[in-house]
């Protein structure tokens, strides 16, 4: 019912229902699709094998984060209000709030979902599984933790040069520019905050999601083969949601080079979690990824 009435509301709201209309719609809709997720949970843990994903769908938890997500800078744009605004912060101070509100809205809905559904433990997102699937190969665990950081630092310079491939052939065809998802560091001081956005916060939140969630669940029910493919396609779409354009013809043309680029990043980051089954892995090259096309722009 809860799902039913926000997402009745969103719609009022994107009719011209107000702001109003649109924060109640988000807030219900989030409050029931976590409650769907959380029956979704409970009846796998009855009907489920043990070593296969017992928790919610994967897409049914990438649903169920967007509205939260969308909604948590608002506490941060209530506190602003009094100070004059959010146009009051250096950009960047107010990208990484933005950040921090919205990872922290992804783990609450992780640790509600899947965790506090007896789902799966911290631990086993994290990579630290108790019972392994047939789905799944057996993870290359050698070197440890000091492992997962070396292929991590290892694979990074050649993704980044396939995504900037695959960049620059897309801009040169379409003529369309995403825009960074981070202002322009202005100065030193705007690059360490960027860097804290792109290489502390936004990998931890993500990996816990596309990683330790999604890609495990994928995994655990159907094979590393969708794992890895259909994570990637689900990392990529969501870093074009907030994209848009002068006509709906641009609004795509950026969306889609968007999606494309980070596409090569995906693939690797799932490829990478079925081989070492681990986020201290993958966060390792999201993190070194970011940091080199932040520092890459501040250079320029």
């Amino acid at each position: 019912m809860a799902s039913i009435a926000g997402g009745s509301l969103l719609l009022a709201a994107f009719a011209g229902a107000g702001v109003v209309a649109l924060s109640v719609g988000l807030i219900m809709l989030s409050l029931g699709l976590i409650g769907l997720n959380g029956a979704s949970a409970l009846q796998r843990s009855v009907d489920t094998p043990e070593w296969s994903w017992r928790g919610p769908g994967p897409m049914a938890i990438f649903w169920s984060v967007l509205p939260l997500a969308i909604l948590a800078p608002t506490p941060l744009l209530l506190v602003a209000e009094p100070l004059g605004g959010f146009e009051q912060f250096d950009p960047a101070v107010a990208t990484l709030g933005i950040a921090l509100s919205t990872n922290f809205a992804t783990t609450l809905v992780v640790a509600l979902t899947v965790v506090g559904t007896g789902a799966a433990s911290w631990r086993a997102i994290f990579g630290q599984h108790q019972v392994s699937s047939p789905n799944l190969p057996v993870a290359d665990r050698r070197g440890g933790a000091l492992g997962d950081v070396a292929w991590g630092l290892a694979i990074t310079l050649p993704i980044v040069v396939a995504a900037a491939l695959v960049s620059a052939l897309l801009i040169q065809g379409t003529g369309a520019v995403p825009e960074s998802p981070l202002p322009p560091s202005a100065n030193t001081g705007a690059l360490l905050v960027n860097l804290m956005s792109a290489v502390i916060i936004a990998p931890i939140g993500e990996e816990i999601l596309y990683r330790g969630v999604i890609t495990q669940a994928w995994g655990r029910q159907s094979g590393a083969r969708r794992a890895i493919i259909f994570s990637a396609i689900v990392f990529a779409f969501a870093h074009t949601l907030n994209i848009g354009g002068e006509s709906i013809a641009d609004a795509l043309a950026v969306a889609f080079v968007a999606f494309a680029i980070r596409l090569p990043l995906g693939l690797a980051l799932g490829w990478l979690w079925i081989r070492r089954q681990s986020l201290f892995a993958t966060i390792t090259l999201h993190a070194a990824y970011n940091a080199l096309l932040v520092l890459a722009a501040f250079s320029i």
